[in-house]
């Protein structure tokens, strides 16, 4: 699967299948993506690569353990890559290919805004769960 921004200027490809995807609510996600929230899906490090434009990412660390990449050319939020956890935090929507998977959970639900309703039946956390207890 291959993805980018919106400019073009980053590129990246996955060459594994997510493990899972979830939709996330917290109030950084919602920022950062300017939604009522953000889904992504999680792939091993391994399988991730950059095609080209690595050098455009910006990075925003909005916590000690976390930092957010985005495009500094379009602004577009691109994957994060944790390889300490060989995770790859990757925004479907960033995706030109069908990721063949579907978010499983939704997370914070705590913090979701008042005005969307979630309507699916999928498990709902009031914070963060270990997503790989759930694949």
């Amino acid at each position: 699967m291959k993805g980018s921004c919106v400019c073009g200027g980053i590129q990246y490809e996955l060459n594994d299948k997510f493990l899972i995807a979830n939709h996330c609510h917290c109030s950084i996600c919602r920022k950062v993506h300017g939604a009522a929230f953000s889904t992504s899906g999680h792939a091993q490090e391994d399988g991730f690569h950059w095609m080209q434009g690595e050098a455009l990412l910006t990075g925003y660390r909005s916590s000690e353990s976390s930092i957010r990449n985005f495009c500094r050319v379009c602004g577009s939020k691109m994957p994060s890559v944790f390889p300490e956890m060989n995770d790859v935090p990757i925004p479907l929507a960033t995706l030109n290919d069908d990721p063949e998977i579907q978010p499983k959970v939704h997370l914070y639900v705590k913090s979701k805004v008042p005005w969307f309703e979630i309507a699916d039946a999928l498990p709902q956390y009031p914070a963060m769960v270990d997503l790989r207890e759930l694949v």
